[in-house]
């Protein structure tokens, strides 16, 4: 058996048992004609494979989201011109293939999708909305979340607007969406919003009243080009005494927004970022300003032996107005029930419901052991990715595996684990990691993803190992998945982008890096290296110029930007400038090289890949390390 990612198209026949009991014969064969005339030449163009024939209707797979939808067009585009109505689902997931046989939840739900379509009409998940090209976002239509038999979550659906479909069918697929504006809709939320946190904590009429207007003001904005409400969890005050108990109010916080950010029905600021205006934490505008949100969540965190208490308050950044405040004064052991209840009220306040599974999702303890929930909140603590520490890597290393030690099923544990290996040996860290420490974090992260199929971080941390051993494909449909599952991480964001590169999908790439930053507005330099790099792939050269810039202004020393910036300025002719460029990128990473370029491939096997090369040639690029034995320092 097989395991792998695929786009599935799921197809049927509308009313065939009727059109058979009026005329066999001739369904019959006009149904021939159509699988030997449309069906089966359509699959094959774009790539697919039919794995399944069941008369009327048929199953096939794409290894590209864009394949499939194109195939699906090309064959709904055909039955406009024939006797029948078709309605096709298609779905991006996971799919086990064993005997020429396809298995698995990608196939259920693309099967789901088509029975819920109209005729004439494609349905398609909220996974291929997220994976497919950029150019086809106006084509989507959201119908809402769907309950689906035999299906435990309820479905993200949304319909494909086909250029020139046929007015009446539209219409059709039109009937299921809500009638209401999407302004008008959160507005009206934003009005609920207010109820709710009267709910909570009453105030007086007045007040009420006074509210109403900053409630309404979203009807207003105009200016966000997604209209999903933006949050940003600041970081919870530390109110202990205890200076060192900071690690518990932070890790509530990173928790918080972790659920907060499964629900693709949000935006989620990254909590670097947020952490990183912390200074202005009073200025809720400004806050607003710089991490472009709407909402902001504010809170404290007190821990005494195995009590604590949380307060926690959702603020609308435009007016000032608390929306809703609560407070927790409970038992150590109830922290995963807390969480919960937070995350369940801020999805609830912020969209107009909170679907099933996402409060099951978040009502989850990742483990039984307190201890051990303990352990990992300081091993993050010590150790965040973006910055080389070799003690806080070593420690934190240490901590996961005392973490594992008491619950050895704890599979965010295990994730973390992977990640010091992976990392370490991917960013020289410790300057000691081998090829074996890639291995041992992959096998941690695969660990993990079995413990817990839908832990987002353990398919990133996959997706960083199989990149690191020179799996880019796999690297690929790791990081999908975890974008699949968390689409407001960041990191997963700029995993793919970098995916993208390799595989010659510029323009996804350029997709992916943006929103990863739009996600995490003040991360690190190496946001700026993907998403220059990927703007340089994409042929927009001046824009990559800008974004190198940026961040060789921040840090003038950061080795990837100044590789990017040396091969850019080769382009333009700016010999003179590409090789003091490069003059400077020997001094910030000695171990570069022309054959290390060439071994790593950062372009994939494409002509850019050769240009980027002869490019790096003209800049006076060292062909083997001017220093035996420095650390790479490779993104």
């Amino acid at each position: 058996m097989d395991r792998k990612l695929a786009a599935i198209i799921a197809g049927d026949i509308v009313g065939y048992s009727r059109l058979m009991a009026e005329n066999e014969a001739a369904t019959y064969a006009e149904l021939r004609a159509v699988f030997g005339d449309l069906i089966e030449p359509s699959v094959r163009r774009f790539g697919g494979t039919t794995f399944k024939n069941a008369g009327d209707g048929f199953l096939a797979a794409f290894a590209s989201v864009n394949d499939a939808l194109d195939a699906a067009v090309e064959i709904q585009n055909g039955f406009d011109q024939r006797p029948f109505e078709f309605r096709i689902g298609v779905n991006l997931g996971d799919v086990i293939e064993d005997n020429g046989d396809i298995y698995g939840d990608g196939v259920n739900v693309a099967s789901r999708l088509e029975s819920m379509a109209a005729p004439g009409s494609i349905f398609v998940s909220s996974a291929v909305v997220m994976s497919a090209d950029r150019n086809r976002g106006k084509s989507f239509c959201h119908i809402g979340r769907r309950a689906a038999k035999n299906i435990p979550d309820r479905l993200d659906v949304y319909a494909v607007k086909r250029p020139g479909q046929p007015d009446s069918r539209w219409s059709r697929v039109q009937s299921f969406v809500p009638r209401l504006g999407v302004r008008l809709a959160y507005g009206l939320g934003a009005t609920t919003l207010v109820l709710i946190g009267l709910s909570l904590q009453p105030v007086p009429l007045s007040a009420m009243i006074a509210r109403l207007p900053s409630a309404l003001s979203t009807l207003a904005r105009t200016d966000r080009s997604d209209p999903r409400p933006s949050v940003a969890v600041m970081p919870f005050d530390n109110m202990s005494s205890d200076p060192a108990q900071a690690y518990f109010a932070n890790g509530l916080t990173e928790d918080i927004t972790t659920q907060l950010a499964r629900s693709s029905e949000l935006q989620v600021i990254d909590p670097d970022s947020a952490s990183a205006v912390q200074d202005h934490a009073s200025d809720i505008r400004r806050i607003g300003n710089r991490l472009n949100v709407a909402y902001v969540v504010q809170g404290s965190a007190r821990r005494v032996g195995d009590k604590f208490r949380v307060a926690a308050q959702l603020i609308d950044v435009t007016s000032g107005a608390h929306l809703w405040t609560q407070s927790y004064d409970r038992n150590v052991d109830e922290i995963f029930t807390v969480e919960s209840e937070l995350t369940s009220q801020i999805v609830a306040s912020l969209v107009s419901y909170v679907g099933k599974t996402e409060q099951e999702a978040a009502v989850r303890r990742p483990t039984g052991s307190l201890q051990a929930y303990d352990l990992v909140l300081q091993a993050r603590e010590r150790f965040k990715h973006d910055i080389k520490d070799p003690d806080g890597l070593l420690a934190a290393r240490g901590l996961y595996q005392q973490a594992l030690e008491l619950d050895p099923s704890y599979a965010a544990a295990r994730a973390g684990l992977g990640m010091t290996y992976i990392l370490d040996m991917t960013q020289r860290v410790t300057g000691r990691a081998t090829e074996r420490d890639a291995e041992i974090g992959l096998s941690e992260a695969r660990q993990s993803i079995r413990l817990d199929p839908t832990l987002a971080i353990g398919y990133q941390v996959v997706s960083f190992g199989l990149s690191a051993t020179g799996d880019y494909l796999g690297a690929l449909q790791a990081a999908r998945r975890s974008v699949e599952l968390n689409p407001n991480d960041p990191d997963s964001l700029m995993a793919v982008a970098k995916a993208q590169v390799r595989y010659g999908d510029y323009a996804d790439a350029v997709a992916s890096a943006e929103q990863a930053r739009r996600l995490h507005p003040m991360a690190p330099e190496y946001y700026a290296y993907v998403h220059g790099q990927a703007l340089y792939a994409a042929g927009r050269r001046d824009e990559a110029a800008n974004v190198i810039r940026e961040c060789l202004i921040r840090a003038p020393q950061d080795a990837n930007c100044l590789l990017i910036q040396t091969a850019l300025q080769a382009a333009r002719e700016d010999l003179g400038d590409a090789q003091a460029s490069m003059t400077s990128l020997i001094k910030a990473n000695p171990a570069f090289s022309l054959k290390s370029e060439r071994q790593f491939s950062r372009f994939g096997d494409t002509p850019l890949m050769k240009q980027f090369l002869t490019d790096l040639e003209r800049a006076k690029a060292p062909e083997t390390a001017m220093f035996v034995g420095a650390g790479d320092d490779r993104a």
